[in-house]
């Protein structure tokens, strides 16, 4: 006999389901698992009717069993259902076939079925209730297929049946509901035979979520519950610590305080402190402390980092390399930087600041570098570093888009070429469970779906590309789940980047880990970026449209040839390639580019062209390879977007091949692309958008040496604006800034929220009792899988509770506004789209009926519209079209009520969907003769740095440098090259015979420099070799970058420049501001004793004796 046949009466498919689990649990643990995942879901919707509570059932089991949390039940109950659910994951997802799991799942389900039943029925005869493990019979069973597919195979198949029981339920409820007082004692009894006590099964849930960390529970040479320790600090001398983890040798690894579901996690961190501290006195080996109440968790690994709240437990690998770091991890501030990956000075102290605050325990940093300024390879040594340090064995890298990875893991200048001996995986579908390699990559959207299934100490680094606001609040929780150091990067300039941005990354409001912007590259000697010339190039129809009274007769002429008329011409310039297009205006465009652009040879060099849109991007192509240029038989030009299939290969193409040369873009090329052959942007659309502006700009700054011939360097790129951007930009330094868009169910629950203080302000007391039902039912969807819900827990918990809602206070509506709401862009809502738009209409048009508000009749006629779209043919609105027409009548929603409102809401909200495309204008194609072309400089590409010579200075550096025999001298000179006793001779000779109309003494009293400093005092006048003083520096940083911080090496970078500047260095400006500013004793006190002799020694050539009367050099 079934320990279930107290079911089979009132709930046979139910009674089935439980009984073939007991029929295949020992023969096929896995198969059982699969029977009592599908029980418990199908009991949680009868618990659900049990209960009456109003909710969605396509939730998904989890969320159910956080709307049970909520709810004044016995927290045992939504526990063991999240065991069975947690233990049957596993069976759908890993083949997961352990025995001693499935008898936990087994009894779990009777403990659940026999409190449903007392909770329906009342019924006491049966009871006490106990699980008799012999009936449970070992039967020869044949192995069924159990995957996520059969089990939604099954599921659907037994659908019917269990809807069946589900109505029945229903309808023996209402008609006749149990007694309370027999439903108590009932519960009473079940609850105390079986133990339904929280203490039972939070530790059951505890155990479930350590076996999901891979830990066996019923081991216990790897967990060990109430672990006697001793001494410890009570009278007894001894305790029991909750949980003790041990290792493969048998030490303590980790010891577990857990406390009460309703007490607060963090009281139990003391508590696991003297647990620890004795496991030490007993072992010689310190556990980590990990405290938890069931809900949250905690770890603190207190000898080496702060207590942190983490999402879930580390498996006894994480836990192993953990330990292994305890040991051997080095600080990051000794570790030298691979000079080969990024040898920059700035990429240097870049990584330097990042390593100096995870050696001082921080845990985020945000690396805020300009567009090829090399963030990938800085980011490449810094994991090489961090790896190289024990400090990382796994490491992750995010990116937003896929030839982002691509570019990251595999292409030039990527993980694949400098860490060639790194194992490295792209996480897809297909390899989510990839476990063996070191460097993972992942876009945003596809990690999303897999990183629950990573441990959360499974990365050790996570690199976070293009790191901003709109990423974050899409993806946070991938963050959030890992227990990770976390380094964002982005090239968006300080000054746009939102402040949340930098509260994410732990840094204060516009103070990045480490900032490397723009002019600061171009500036530098030599520069690392490029500068550009821009040019106005714009016609009469790119100014102001194209409008029957701007237009010439002549041009209104072609168009009523065209069989046109005046009526349908009238566009304002943003209409232009959106509704318009005019031939010769894009015939304008691109014959500026192939007459201005910069050429490479005998081609216009690489370009990007910015269309506005796919259309705009075929017309351009079209004209280019069929009118203007067909001479190049389609080879100059590609469109590149993403909606081209075979997109990778034209963009390779573009980046290593001589053709194609011209990329025609529709967003792809915006940003994060690298082709340093890039010469021309073309901006063939506006942007408003000052970060995009930027971005765009970035495609053309990278150097590319020898672009034009040996030694011909790329010195800038041209730039050809169209639609006046840069003008906008000067009106609007900052553009237009984009607003924070909000998702659907925010947006709804805020206007509810809205709604609720407008009904107490009109006294209807019985719809805002209707409102907060709705509105519980919109937190009761809450995610509970989502780290940001998890966070909230107590305020869920304390919103859950009944008198919490008898007065709506201010505090209650504006916890639900500021706090809840956010949170709703958390729950999933895929096909909802259309209900939840109509939902908020519905809720604006009734808070504007309540406002009396005057727009109110512009809402209906924007809903009117919306209805008219309805495609009413369908045979889903047979039963309601007639009401449907009825509602395109605005006078019926002037005269409907906030119930009529509200009816219309519940009952077209689900058939929105079936909207048809709005009508649009048609697209109208024009060939007049566009007139009044103009190309103006806007920017000229100024040299990065000017010396603004004094000319009697160029006079001297002219005389010595036509001496023939001087120029050998004064290249060593400038190179900071030791001369040799005949150059000496050469010098004195020249200026003795007179060669030059200067002394020495005249050029001595000039420079201020004395005139036994003959090197020193020549250099003032021939300057110094920049590119030989940057190779000395950028060499001596690579070499000492593991002795060196992040001051000292922007200390170099001060030093450099003013050698540059001032043509030398005097050493006794090395004891004065700016240096006494990082440190009263100046050189020595910023490098110190070690660091300081070398310093001088690398300097030394460029030294400069100055008179005393001088005070800076």
């Amino acid at each position: 006999m079934s320990n279930f046949a107290f079911l089979d009466k009132s709930w046979p498919v139910l009674a089935d389901n439980a009984r073939l689990a007991e029929q295949y649990i020992t023969s096929d643990p896995n198969a059982a698992l699969f029977k009592m995942r599908i029980f418990s879901e199908k009991l949680m919707d009868l618990v659900i009717v049990a209960l009456n509570l109003n909710m969605d059932y396509s939730l998904s089991q989890h969320d159910k069993i956080q709307v049970l949390r909520k709810n004044n039940i016995n927290s045992a109950i939504p526990d063991l259902f999240d065991i069975v659910r947690r233990i049957g994951n596993k069976a759908a997802h890993d083949g997961h076939n352990d025995l001693e799991d499935a008898k936990k799942c087994l009894l779990s389900i009777y403990k659940l079925a026999a409190w449903f039943y007392a909770k329906v029925t009342g019924d006491k005869s049966l009871f006490p209730l106990t699980f008799n493990w012999s009936q449970v019979k070992k039967q020869a069973v044949v192995k069924i297929q159990v995957d996520e597919d059969a089990y939604i195979k099954e599921f659907e198949a037994l659908k019917e049946a269990y809807q069946k029981e589900l109505d029945e339920l229903k309808k023996k409820l209402a008609a006749n509901p149990p007694d309370q007082q027999q439903t108590e004692e009932a519960v009473a009894v079940v609850t105390n035979t079986l133990g339904l006590t929280e203490e039972q099964t939070r530790q059951e849930l505890i155990d479930v979520m350590l076996q999901e960390a891979g830990w066996d529970t019923g081991d216990k040479r790897q967990v060990e519950r109430e672990y006697q320790v001793t001494p410890f600090p009570n009278k007894s001398g001894k305790g029991r610590a909750d949980y003790v983890l041990w290792d493969k040798k048998g030490q303590p690894i980790a010891v577990i305080e857990a406390k009460k579901t309703a007490t607060d996690a963090i009281t139990g961190r003391h508590q696991g402190k003297l647990y620890a501290d004795a496991l030490e006195k007993m072992h010689g080996v310190r556990p980590v402390i990990f405290y938890t109440n069931g809900h949250e968790i905690f770890i603190w690994d207190d000898r080496y980092s702060a207590p942190r709240q983490i999402w879930g437990f580390y498996t006894l690998s994480d836990m192993e390399y953990l330990f292994f770091q305890h040991q051997n991890k080095q600080p990051l501030s000794t570790v030298t930087i691979d000079g080969s990956i990024a040898g920059r000075p700035y990429q240097i102290e870049g990584i330097k600041r990042v390593y100096e605050k995870f050696d001082n325990s921080g845990r985020k940093a945000l690396l805020v570098m300009a567009t090829g300024c090399g963030k990938t390879r800085t980011v490449i040594a810094l994991a090489k570093g961090m790896m190289n340090a024990q400090w990382a064995k796994r490491i992750l890298f995010l990116a937003d888009r896929d030839e982002l990875v691509k570019q990251a893991k595999e292409q030039k200048n990527s993980f694949k070429v400098f860490m060639p001996e790194t194992t490295s995986t792209r996480i897809t579908g297909a390899n989510a469970d990839n476990r063996e390699s070191s460097l993972y990559f992942a876009t945003y959207q596809t990690m999303v779906r897999y990183y629950t299934q990573f441990s959360v100490g499974f990365f050790d680094v996570i690199i976070c590309d293009e790191s901003h606001r709109s990423i974050y609040q899409t993806y946070r929780d991938i963050l959030e789940y890992f227990d990770a150091h976390i380094i964002g990067l982005t090239a968006t300039p300080v000054g746009y980047i939102n402040r949340n941005t930098f509260t994410i990354f732990a840094c204060p409001d516009g103070d990045p880990t480490f900032y490397y912007p723009y002019e600061e590259a171009c500036e530098h000697l030599p520069p690392y970026l490029l500068r550009y010339k821009a040019l106005d190039a714009t016609t009469k129809i790119l100014r102001q449209g194209i409008k029957w009274e701007n237009l010439t007769e002549e041009q209104k002429q072609q168009i009523e040839e065209n069989g046109l008329d005046e009526s349908q011409i009238n566009f304002d310039k943003e209409a232009l390639e959106e509704f318009v297009t005019n031939k010769d205006t894009n015939r304008f465009i691109l014959q500026t580019l192939m007459t201005k652009g910069i050429r490479v040879g005998d081609d216009i060099g690489k370009t990007i062209l910015f269309a506005r849109n796919i259309k705009h991007a075929k017309l351009l192509i079209q004209l280019f390879d069929e009118e203007l240029y067909p001479q190049y038989n389609g080879s100059l030009a590609a469109i590149i977007h993403s909606e081209i299939k075979n997109k990778d290969d034209l963009l390779n193409d573009f980046k290593e091949k001589d053709r194609p040369r011209i990329a025609i873009s529709v967003d792809m090329l915006d940003t994060g692309i690298d082709v340093p052959e890039v010469v021309n942007l073309v901006f063939a659309k506006p942007v408003y958008s000052k970060v995009k502006f930027m971005q765009m700009l970035g495609r053309g700054t990278r150097l590319c040496p020898d672009l034009f011939g040996k030694g011909q360097h790329k010195e800038y790129f041209m730039v050809l604006d169209h639609w006046k951007n840069f003008e906008f930009f000067d009106i609007k330094p900052d553009g237009n800034l984009p607003s924070q868009s909000k998702a659907a169910l925010q947006m709804r629950l805020e206007l509810r929220i809205q709604l609720l203080q407008n009904l107490g302000q009109k006294g209807l007391t019985d719809k805002q009792a209707e409102l907060v039902t709705a509105i519980r039912e919109d937190l009761e969807a809450l995610p509970a899988a989502s780290v940001e819900v998890r966070k909230n827990w107590k305020m869920l918990e304390w919103l859950k509770l009944d008198q919490t809602w008898n007065i709506l206070s201010a505090e209650l509506t504006t916890k639900l506004k500021m706090e809840v709401a956010p949170l709703m862009q958390w729950v999933d809502v895929e096909g909802q789209k259309d209900a939840l738009w109509f939902d908020n209409q519905m809720v604006r048009m009734q808070l504007l009926k309540l406002k009396d508000d005057p727009k109110l009749d512009e809402h209906i006629e924007s809903i009117v519209y919306e209805l008219s779209r309805l495609r009413l043919n369908l045979n889903q609105f047979n039963h309601i079209r007639e009401y449907v027409i009825e509602l395109m009548n605005p006078a019926i929603w002037r005269q409907a009520d906030y119930d009529a409102v509200e009816k219309a809401r519940q009952t077209l909200r689900d058939f929105m969907k079936y909207r048809g495309d709005k009508p649009g204008k048609a697209f109208l194609k024009l060939d007049i003769a566009d007139t009044e072309q103009e190309v103006l400089k806007i920017k000229e590409a100024t040299a990065s740095y000017t010396t603004n010579m004094d000319p009697y200075v160029e006079r001297v550096k002219k005389a010595l440098e036509a001496q023939l025999d001087m120029q050998l001298v004064i290249q060593k000179i400038r190179r900071g090259q030791l001369l040799t006793a005949q150059d000496i001779d050469t010098i004195y000779q020249i200026f003795s015979s007179g060669r030059v109309e200067f002394t020495l003494a005249e050029l001595a009293h000039t420079a201020q420099v004395k005139q036994s400093d003959l090197v020193g005092l020549l250099r003032r006048f021939v300057g110094v070799d920049v590119e030989e003083l940057d190779n000395r520096f950028s060499q001596f940083i690579q070499s000492h970058s593991g002795k060196m911080s992040a001051m000292q090496i922007s200390t170099l970078e001060m030093i450099k420049n003013d050698i540059i500047k001032n043509k030398g260095i005097s050493f006794a400006a090395l004891y004065e501001p700016p240096y006494t500013t990082r440190s009263q004793s100046g050189i020595d006190g910023i490098f110190g004793g070690k660091i300081t002799p070398e310093v001088f020694a690398l300097i030394t050539p460029y030294k400069v004796e100055v008179e005393l009367e001088e005070k800076h050099a």
